[in-house]
């Protein structure tokens, strides 16, 4: 077998390596592959923090709305029961002027041997002392919570329970049971639950319209954000505008007047979302509707409610860093914001509790 000539060569046998434009052309290839793996990563990091974030957030208030549903569950509509529900003012930004509502509730309901066995224990009393009663007062307050003023506008969600008689502990419904800036008694309430920038009562009269959404107003067919159950003027009015009674209630007799639904909401955040949150760049006066933050991207939608310090604004709009708002919701006031505060906003959470003392429903 010959070979021919052209057969053999200086360069027979070896291989042809890459050339430069190849070699930057598979670097740049490698370069898009890792930043899409990388994005992909980060995005899934982060839909797994939300996940887990709203999983938490929700497993907090469920436990919340659960016992406070056990506690309207239980009421005692007899002559000896009592609910009243009402809303005072607090200093929460520590100005010396009190302008944040926050909620109160205050309850009389039934307990099963079990939990009379508990007060009993702690009351210093015997079973014979108190199971032939069987009810109990209880209190829920909204209280200030941290000092320091990225978690002041947090507050601290706290119950109370005692037995109806115990002459050992002062009465949640004492007109002085929540003295000088909202606080209750010492030691009468146990904390709950922190980071809670609102907590909201509704009730429905026998007159509310509630299926097709719950209002709140002065028409017959609108709820209340307040509750006296023996008219005696305990939600006062002079305090804040949640404190009006509901229209057209008949005057309590022999028994307490209480609600047909009760509606209870949440708003949560906790300290670690913090660092998803955005601040003021310069001071907020008192006449603004617009102001810059460090972050847009940080704030709720259009529509969401924000809180600085004390007061509660609704977001217009949001364009890069430029947030327009509505001023002084929620019954708070508009005030001054120093640079560099917090924006809050948290995550809702709602629960319809219909009233078995009632006996009926009348699907308004």
């Amino acid at each position: 077998m010959s070979l021919r000539s052209h057969d053999i060569g200086p360069d027979a046998g070896r291989s042809r390596g890459f050339t430069l434009v190849e070699l930057l052309l598979a670097v740049g290839l490698l370069s898009i592959l890792v930043l899409a793996l990388l994005r992909l990563l980060d995005t899934s990091i982060t839909i797994w923090e939300r996940t887990d974030e709203n999983r938490e957030l929700s497993e907090m208030s469920s436990t919340v709305l659960e016992l406070l549903a056990s506690d309207v569950y239980a009421l005692e509509g007899g002559p000896r029961g009592d609910l009243v529900g009402d809303w005072g003012l607090q200093d929460v930004d520590r100005d010396g002027i009190a302008g944040a509502p926050r909620a109160r509730l205050r309850l009389v309901r039934h307990l099963d041997a079990a939990g009379l066995q508990r007060l009993a224990t702690d009351a210093g009393q015997g079973p014979e002392e108190t199971f032939d009663r069987g009810l109990a007062e209880v209190g829920w307050a909204l209280l200030p919570g941290s000092a320091d003023p990225d978690l002041r506008p947090q507050g601290v969600l706290c119950r109370g329970v005692r037995l109806l008689d115990d002459a050992g502990s002062p009465s949640f419904f004492e007109p002085r049971f929540f003295g000088v800036g909202g606080k209750p008694q010492p030691g009468s309430m146990s904390e709950l639950t922190g980071g809670v920038l609102w907590f909201e009562l509704w009730f429905a009269s026998q007159t509310s319209v509630v299926h097709e959404g719950w209002q709140v107003g002065d028409r017959l067919a609108d709820c209340s954000s307040s509750w006296d159950a023996w008219g005696k003027g305990r939600a006062d009015a002079t305090v804040s505008v949640f404190n009006r009674p509901a229209a057209g209630m008949p005057q309590a007799k022999e028994s307490p007047l209480l609600p047909r639904r009760v509606r209870i909401a949440l708003e949560l955040e906790r300290p670690a979302d913090l660092r998803l949150r955005t601040r003021l760049v310069g001071a907020l006066d008192q006449e603004a509707t617009q102001f810059q933050v460090k972050d847009g991207r940080k704030l709720p939608p259009a529509g969401a409610l924000i809180l600085i310090d004390e007061e509660w604004m609704k977001v217009v709009s949001v364009h890069d860093g430029r947030v327009a708002v509505e001023r002084a919701r929620r019954a708070t006031r508009a005030a001054v914001h120093p640079s560099d505060s917090l924006v809050h906003h948290g995550w809702r959470s709602e629960r319809d509790i219909p009233v078995d003392m009632t006996r009926e429903d009348w699907d308004l």
